[in-house]
């Protein structure tokens, strides 16, 4: 495979990124929507026809709907350079800096690393109610990108990665987390972490467990979501070991807010440069419409009578598609630097986020109804949610889209 290389007619080979076995990850272009994105292919020789067909029903299997999980575009086959078959699957591009590449400069602080460890325990919890397995959970798996924490090798690429051989089961998954946690704490993935009635005794039974004794994924991701690291000492005083603060009715998307948040500082000197600019990636956040408060009526769509719904065209998308994306970002950095409250932000991240992947996807939509919406949105915020700066660059943003094709 060399670089100029167009898979399927449309997809266009940059850079090779990296090879496992005999598949290849690849940077390449998407020259129908004009966005960069990553391609994960195998070759499959016409004589090897049940790997052939192991592979393709594993790219068919679900994949965790997740925020940190990288978003697939396309599958399927098509030929390659040489005549045999190639299953490939196009995902996003997330860029960054894989953690193993941030270990490597010294350990994180604490808050980070937990972090971190936090939305990775998440993501797998995800792809493990969905009956997927990860398998090959390492640093170098983990992406820290300008969008927060990213988890490569899951959802039809990594069936593609592991070209249809066995992963395991989750409780592989849980062991190589309790690696992950302790490599990040103490640079040491076998070594003990401090602290045995909180993160250690965590790190040792998801390390440890022989299954029974181990926390599922998403036991993991609660303690190490609500973990707080103790006050500073008095002068003199002796320092305690943080603890675990468990709330039996913890709310889902306030602690996956305030993770997000967390992920996101230590990249905050990228981000600066970046403030505005555009992004190619689309990451979907779960959740539905922007919930009311006492201090904030539910912003939602207007009502209205049924709209005809269009496929906008190819300049209005990318119109769309850019402004958009460039909204995302905008909430992305605002949460980062403390301009966007966690909670609002992500709930307008999630009606962005919805209609980016809609028209960047080529669905039908109706520009004008969904803009109206998030405008709605915008200006149903309570005090606070944003800052005027951030929220008059929002508007402005919402402006450049087209209403209509």
């Amino acid at each position: 495979m060399d670089p100029g290389f167009r898979l399927d007619g449309r997809y266009r080979m940059e850079r090779r990124l990296a090879r496992h076995g005999r598949a290849q990850v690849w940077r390449g272009r998407d020259e129908l929507l004009e966005r960069r994105v990553a391609l994960t292919f195998v070759p499959v020789p016409h004589r090897e026809a049940a790997l052939r067909e192991r592979i393709g029903d594993a790219m068919r299997a679900p994949a965790p709907a997740h925020p940190c999980a990288v978003t697939t575009f396309d599958c399927g086959e098509a030929e390659g350079p040489d005549g045999d078959p190639l299953l490939y699957v196009v995902t996003e591009f997330p860029g960054g800096e894989t953690l193993a590449a941030r270990l490597a400069r010294g350990l994180p602080p604490p808050q980070e690393a937990v972090a971190v460890c936090a939305r990775v325990a998440g993501v797998l919890a995800a792809a493990h109610d969905c009956g997927a397995v990860h398998g090959a959970l390492t640093p170098a798996e983990v992406l820290l990108t300008a969008d927060g924490v990213k988890l490569l090798g899951l959802g039809p690429a990594g069936a593609v990665i592991r070209a249809g051989g066995d992963v395991g089961d989750p409780g592989d998954d849980v062991r190589a987390l309790g690696r992950l946690i302790a490599e990040c704490l103490t640079g040491d993935p076998g070594g003990p972490v401090d602290g045995s009635a909180g993160l250690g005794g965590l790190v040792a039974h998801c390390r440890d467990g022989d299954g029974a004794g181990s926390p599922s994924a998403a036991e993991a991701a609660h303690i190490l979501a609500s973990w707080e690291l103790p006050p500073a000492s008095p002068a003199g005083a002796e320092r305690t070991a943080g603890r675990p603060r468990v709330r039996r009715a913890a709310r889902l998307g306030g602690v996956c807010a305030a993770v997000l948040a967390l992920a996101l500082l230590p990249l905050l000197t990228t981000l600066s440069s970046l403030r505005d600019a555009p992004a190619d990636v689309v990451v979907p956040l779960p959740g539905g419409p922007v919930r009311a408060t006492a201090s904030r009526p539910a912003a939602v769509e207007p009502p209205s009578t049924p709209a005809v719904r269009v496929v906008p065209a190819g300049a209005v998308r990318a119109a769309a598609v850019s402004a958009l994306a460039r909204m995302r970002r905008s909430l992305d950095v605002g949460m980062a630097v403390g301009e966007v409250r966690p909670g609002f932000g992500t709930e307008l991240a999630t009606l962005v986020t919805a209609l980016l992947d809609e028209v960047g996807g080529g669905a039908p939509v109706d520009l004008g109804r969904r803009i109206a919406g998030l405008r709605s949105a915008l200006a149903g915020r309570a005090p606070g949610d944003v800052a005027p700066a951030r929220a008059a660059g929002l508007g402005s943003l919402l402006a450049e889209v087209p209403a209509s094709s």
